[in-house]
């Protein structure tokens, strides 16, 4: 997934700590509101809040999950020790995309769940989806033209399914790239193949959807906003049920992936996270020793390792995703030595490029799978190791170029042409 699920604004410096009140009329962009009495819904936003430089750090180790599950047509060059090793984990790394939708609900809720809940506004919608449109669009239209490009030089020699590695050939007429550049390419199709002009584009479809509802959802969940903290965890883990146990070798099995089964990821993913918010909003409710997120965010981790390490293959290996909501809880309100090692700067630059790093990985992907193919296999190891770093760097570079020249400065300007509302 890629990630756009970063805040539209700075969080503030210092998060307290459960049952404490942040700053009076503090909002999330760092703003002071006018001066008044401070609501209900004011006081509530303020006792829980979430950590999100400790969840910007996962955003990158998830990330960093789905390229290298990618990354599997590069195991016989010098990554082999590296593939060996975590051979499980990489093995189900399309979870990693799984916990981009758990975090995405999480950090909307807990971004806007205030502004956008109490009754349905056109303008407070319309600037929510804006300002997710001016994060998503600008990196993605770039990578669709690149990419157009690239369909152009390669459909000269192969046909457009085999370039493009799908198992379904994507469109490529002017109806294809329209719902490419309106990210809706993937409303239409029962499967994610072929949807994308490259292979996990489809996600950015899906999260886009899940952007459009959330408006419409967030009247709900304001209105469940006091749920006791343990029901709420409750809900975020039972909610995905239907993404997590039925399909191809899971408790309730069947013999192919469900149609529209990327429909059910998002909504159940993104609704777990919603609740987990939810259910950390209310952490106070528990008496909860913040001291004790840390350790227990560590073993939720480590289940989640051991588990997929116990199970192997793929299929069993989606219940994981149960644990998504308690380790994205603790994580959010943990203290101590690990939230400080999570807040190692380059862990925080990860995290915030990790959307460009979704976008541009898939690209050099392909390129080391056609060059290795025609050039460097016949060469010999080294000429493939060679390739193989040399596309390693290349993702890194065209992450930091793609992020740092085009998400970020596109954003502030798209947001800049249409003034915010007052919360």
């Amino acid at each position: 997934m890629f990630s756009v699920i970063s805040p539209p604004y700075r969080a503030p410096s210092g998060n307290p700590t459960p049952g404490k009140a942040g700053p009076a009329g503090a909002r999330p962009g760092g703003t002071r509101a006018e001066s008044r009495p401070p609501n209900s819904a004011t006081r509530e936003s303020q006792q829980s809040r979430p950590d999100l430089a400790t969840l910007t750090s996962l955003r990158f180790v998830a990330a960093l999950w789905v390229v290298f599950f990618h990354l599997q047509a590069m195991q016989q060059t010098f990554l082999a020790p590296v593939f060996e090793l975590f051979r499980p984990v990489i093995a189900n790394g399309d979870l990693g995309v799984d916990m981009f939708f758990v975090l995405s609900g999480f950090i909307i809720t807990y971004t806007y769940l205030d502004r956008l809940g109490p009754r349905f506004r056109w303008r407070a919608a319309g600037d929510f989806v804006w300002a997710r449109f001016a994060r998503m669009w600008p990196a993605f239209a770039l990578v669709v033209g690149v990419l157009g490009l690239w369909f152009v030089y390669g459909t000269e020699q192969e046909s457009v399914l085999k370039w493009s590695l799908q198992t379904q050939a994507p469109d490529l007429s002017p109806w294809g790239l329209a719902k490419q550049l309106l990210m809706a390419h993937l409303w239409f199709q029962p499967e994610t193949d072929g949807a994308s002009w490259f292979g996990p584009g489809w996600t950015v479809s899906a999260e886009w959807l899940a952007y459009l509802a959330f408006p419409l959802l967030a009247l709900l969940l304001f209105r469940l906003r006091r749920l006791h903290p343990l029901a709420a965890l409750a809900v975020s883990v039972l909610v995905l049920l239907p993404t997590a146990a039925w399909g191809p070798d899971l408790p309730f099995a069947t013999n192919d992936h469900q149609p529209y089964e990327w429909l059910l990821r998002i909504a159940c993913c993104f609704t777990a996270g919603a609740f987990a918010c939810i259910a950390v909003r209310n952490a106070e409710r528990l008496k909860f020793n913040p001291a004790l997120a840390g350790p227990g965010a560590a073993l939720t981790g480590a289940a989640v390792v051991g588990f997929l390490a116990t199970v192997g293959k793929p299929g069993p290996g989606r219940l994981a995703v149960f644990a998504f909501p308690l380790l994205i809880a603790l994580l959010s309100v943990t203290r101590g030595w690990l939230r400080s090692a999570l807040s190692a700067r380059w862990l925080q630059y990860g995290g915030h490029s990790s959307y460009s790093l979704y976008l541009v990985h898939m690209f050099f992907v392909y390129l080391f799978y056609w060059l290795n193919r025609d050039w460097a296999h016949g060469a010999g190891q080294l000429a493939t190791n060679l390739l193989a770093a040399g596309c390693l760097a290349g993702i890194a570079l065209a992450t930091h170029l793609l992020f740092r020249y085009v998400e970020e400065p596109a954003r502030h300007r798209l947001r800049a042409l249409v003034p915010r509302t007052a919360a």
